[in-house]
């Protein structure tokens, strides 16, 4: 039997007896090498900036580096600084299988167990405050550490999500689908954007650890939603932390989009069923505090393949018509219809149908309409006809007319909630 007693007693072994740790800065590499050094001298340098005189200890929760990844992070450290060292692996310490390397943005296997690995010392050894920070960035500056330490240092609040800088249109799915739809469950204006740097409390990581859902979906396939989500839920004191723009190392290739959406939304479906009795009752929304600089819209990125996205959408009317007809209410599939009937250039996705039709998904995916793999994929072509109608709205604008957007859908989301709360009991 491992878990808990035989990780800690890994770490003490490492560490010896310290006394009281106030501070634990958690970094999850796979094959970092290159970056990891740079991530951790910016790391220390901003815990001295917000709290001197703390008591520090370094735990790296690595899933197999080959590449000198520790002794990097040796080096970076000093001898000073305590440091653990955790093959976080399924097996060692927590069961459960490990997600695949290819799905997770960091490019680290098995990011939930690292999570885990980094709660459960903090527990243990009762800090204060917790700061994870993947070993993969190259945008990092100390900056960013008071921006998610700080917070919980000084203001007592439980958790620092980051905020970034984003392209004009990258995050779609999160834009389109995640933070609209979260917004209007849980009440709380939280972006959720992928993760990357977090500030946690030391009262929130033992907290998340009471949550029996580590060898589930919802922390293998959205872990990064998942810490935002049950803070949001659980009435813990959250905020977000603009961080500028996130460049890292990523391994993130030649995933198909329909895997993705499957597993990001599947994540957010099934926390919908863990926490029903919490967003029922909550209407509207409401902002978070804001750390770090004034917000600012991403650049312009890169040209958007507009008519590929429509050509996908008329695709999947074409082949998946017998699936939505299962999973679409009879006026939401009507609407779906008569977008295949558009060309490109005049496509758009009414925003009300839009709403509908993920309403329409979550119900069908809790009331187990069809197979649940099945249902999240067929998606994918719904979401590219959205995707492609945001697009279409906003290319001619500035950046700031595609934050408008998404306000305006979000609150549309939020508006339309008692459809889906008076279907999700009775269907």
């Amino acid at each position: 039997m491992t878990t808990t007693k035989t990780l800690f007693g890994e770490v003490r072994e490492q560490i010896g007896d310290r006394g009281k740790i106030e501070v634990l800065i958690g970094i999850p590499t796979f094959n970092n090498a290159k970056t990891v050094e740079p991530v951790l001298r910016a790391v220390k340098d901003g815990v001295n900036k917000v709290c001197p005189e703390a008591s520090v200890l370094v735990v790296n929760a690595d899933a197999g580096s080959q590449d000198g990844t520790q002794a990097a992070i040796k080096q970076a450290v000093g001898p000073d600084t305590p440091t653990a060292f955790v093959q976080h692996l399924a097996g060692d310490f927590f069961p459960g299988p490990i997600s695949l390397q290819a799905l997770s943005e960091s490019g680290v296997p098995g990011r939930e167990h690292a999570f885990r690995t980094f709660f459960t010392i903090a527990e243990e050894l009762e800090v204060k405050a917790c700061v994870v920070i993947d070993g993969n960035f190259r945008s990092l500056s100390s900056d960013w550490v008071e921006v998610l330490l700080r917070p919980v240092v000084e203001k007592a609040v439980d958790y620092v999500a980051p905020l970034f800088r984003r392209a004009r249109y990258e995050g779609s799915l999160t834009n389109c689908i995640i933070y609209p739809l979260n917004r209007a469950l849980y009440g709380k204006q939280m972006r959720y954007q992928s993760g990357g740097g977090y500030g946690f409390s030391g009262k929130l990581a033992s907290l998340y650890l009471t949550k029996n859902v580590w060898e589930g979906e919802a922390a293998r396939y959205g872990i990064d939603s998942w810490l935002t989500t049950v803070a949001v839920a659980e009435g813990c004191e959250v905020s977000q932390g603009f961080l500028g723009t996130k460049i890292h190392d990523t391994t993130l290739t030649g995933i198909e989009l329909s895997i993705l959406l499957a597993q990001a939304v599947g994540a957010l479906f099934h926390l919908m069923e863990a926490y029903q009795e919490v967003w029922e009752g909550r209407t509207g929304s409401s902002p978070v505090p804001q750390f770090g600089p004034p917000y600012e819209p991403g650049p312009e990125g890169g040209a958007v393949n507009v008519e590929r996205m429509v050509r996908g959408f008329q695709q999947g009317l074409r082949d998946l018509l017998p699936i939505w007809e299962i999973i679409l209410a009879p006026e939401t599939l009507a609407g779906i219809l008569a977008l295949g009937l558009l060309e490109a250039e005049e496509f758009r996705f009414p925003e009300a149908l839009w709403v509908q039709t993920i309403f329409d998904f979550a119900l069908a995916y809790h009331e187990k309409a069809l197979h649940r793999e099945h249902l999240l994929k067929s998606l994918t072509p719904l979401y590219l006809g959205q995707t492609a109608s945001l697009v279409l709205g906003t290319r001619e604008g500035s950046p700031e007319d595609v934050e408008r957007a998404i306000e305006t859908l979000c609150r549309k989301f939020e508006s339309m909630k008692p459809f889906l709360t008076q279907r999700w009991r009775f269907p």
